[in-house]
């Protein structure tokens, strides 16, 4: 890939993908542990754009960033969760709170990339 943004935006949907993937595998098949998933594909399919038609990279890496807001506001919730599990508490579903733990912490990575590549860029 061209430039890096493209590549961490495949990498970024291809954790997204194995995040639902162990979800699933762990818990059963559920729609919500698609969700990661989901979303990991289609900003994957935003890098892979993004790398193939340079004119409209600024636009794919847009749309991707954008997703990738969007996976973590949609995972803000398990944040109490996932302090109650690593506290040794119990939580209702202690996989879907993981699996949302992680799409938030995977797409705030692809986030703060996003915006030093960015900052950088603007540098003369």
């Amino acid at each position: 890939m061209g430039s890096s943004l493209p590549a961490r935006a495949l990498w970024t949907g291809a954790f997204l993908i194995l995040i639902s993937t162990l979800a699933i595998m762990v818990a059963g098949f559920t729609p919500t542990a698609l969700i990661p998933g989901a979303l990991g594909l289609v900003i994957a399919l935003m890098g892979i754009w993004a790398d193939k038609t340079p004119a409209q990279r600024p636009l794919a890496m847009k749309i991707a960033l954008g997703l990738a807001v969007l996976g973590m506001l949609g995972s803000l919730g398990s944040v109490p969760d996932f302090i109650t599990l690593v506290g040794g508490g119990n939580v209702e579903r202690p996989v879907a709170t993981m699996a949302q733990f992680a799409t938030l912490f995977i797409c705030l990575g692809f986030v703060i990339r996003w915006f030093v590549e960015s900052r950088r860029k603007a540098q003369p």
